[in-house]
């Protein structure tokens, strides 16, 4: 339909049963919760573990610190050497943060604006109008923190390989307001791509106009197999440091999605360059995330591995996959089991 086609009249008329049609709706008194990612009930069920493996006494780290004060401004060790497994870094390249990776990457855009990143000669508000690329579809968050921080968003089309690596080399290379891309890189959101490995070794050796560039790396489903089993993804920092450019990306993930949400841990890995600044500009506000409180999956985690996420169950029973949005029902200790997938509330799981 052209609506530059119709009369004033028409226009009236299809407005008109547009809005009879929502007002039904309307009608219907519906409460559903589109909210994406979200769990359910018994998902959150799986990780009542988390309530209460943390109690009197397990509260000091290996050398004797005592978590329940303030201090260790990056994240305590021993949650520092767990998520360094998680996102394939050493322990010295991580930052560990409070229950959402979306607040550290709002946190780092802002820090651009104010202060600049390593490599840049000012900040980023001080530079003119400054822009990121944003691979679409994508997820609308990242876009919204670019609206509501002024950064201007230039689109390039995703292919079932990632973006569009033409597009964005084209645009990085003789323009220097264009400060970073975003990209989730493992079952991206909303469509699932995967990025292959030419696509992250292009993303670490293309040519850049601005050298305070960054590539933000939402990994927010590293361990969230469905179907067959994990996707590899090449290591971007590892391609980065191969290339020499080993301050270009910013790669941020959390628990949200395996554990409870609100009781996550999220994290920022990244070059030793990037993360010294990092904790320079947090360092007024920040104390120490709660790692080690009684509701923090740190602790959940260290019992179990990532693994267990990934493939099995706590303990190797596989009564449940807690990762991936997945479900398994009871089946005794050690057993397999066939499984099929099915949707159940909106939501995929996968019944064994």
């Amino acid at each position: 339909m052209d609506f530059n086609e119709k009369s004033a009249d028409e226009l009236a008329g299809i407005g008109a049963e547009a809005q009879a049609t929502y007002e039904g709706i309307r009608g219907k008194n519906l409460a559903l919760d589109m909210t994406r990612g979200k769990p359910a009930p018994d998902q959150l069920d799986l990780s009542n573990g988390i309530l209460t493996v943390v109690g009197p006494g397990d509260t000091d780290g290996d050398d004797g610190t005592d978590y329940r004060n303030y201090g260790i401004l990056s994240g305590i060790p021993e949650a520092k050497a767990l998520f360094a497994e998680y996102m394939e870094v050493a322990p010295a390249e991580i930052i560990v943060g409070g229950n959402s990776s979306l607040t550290m990457m709002y946190d780092t855009i802002v820090g651009g604006m104010l202060f600049g990143m390593p490599g840049g000669s000012a900040p980023w508000g001080d530079q003119g109008s400054v822009k990121f690329i944003c691979p679409v579809p994508g997820y609308d968050r990242h876009f919204a923190i670019c609206e509501r921080l002024g950064v201007g968003m230039v689109t390039v089309p995703m292919t079932p390989d990632g973006p569009d690596m033409d597009a964005v080399e084209a645009l990085v290379a003789d323009d220097a307001s264009v400060k970073g891309i975003w990209c989730v890189p493992k079952y991206s959101n909303p469509s699932g791509e995967v990025y292959s490995d030419d696509v992250v070794d292009r993303l670490a050796n293309m040519q850049v106009a601005a050298p305070d560039f960054r590539v933000i790396w939402d990994n927010a489903y590293n361990v969230h197999h469905i179907g067959e089993g994990p996707a590899p993804l090449k290591n971007l920092l590892a391609a980065c440091k191969n290339a020499g450019t080993p301050d270009r990306v910013l790669m941020f993930g959390s628990t949200s999605k395996l554990t409870l949400p609100g009781a996550g841990v999220a994290v920022l890995a990244a070059s030793e360059a990037n993360i010294q600044d990092a904790l320079k500009k947090n360092v007024l506000f920040r104390y120490r995330p709660g790692q080690n409180q009684p509701t923090s999956p740190c602790p959940f985690l260290q019992g179990h591995g990532w693994a267990a996420c990934s493939y099995g169950c706590p303990g190797g029973d596989h009564r449940s996959e807690i990762c991936g949005r997945r479900r398994c029902s009871s089946a005794p200790v050690g057993g397999q089991g066939d499984c099929q997938m099915d949707i159940t509330e909106g939501r995929l799981f996968r019944q064994c």
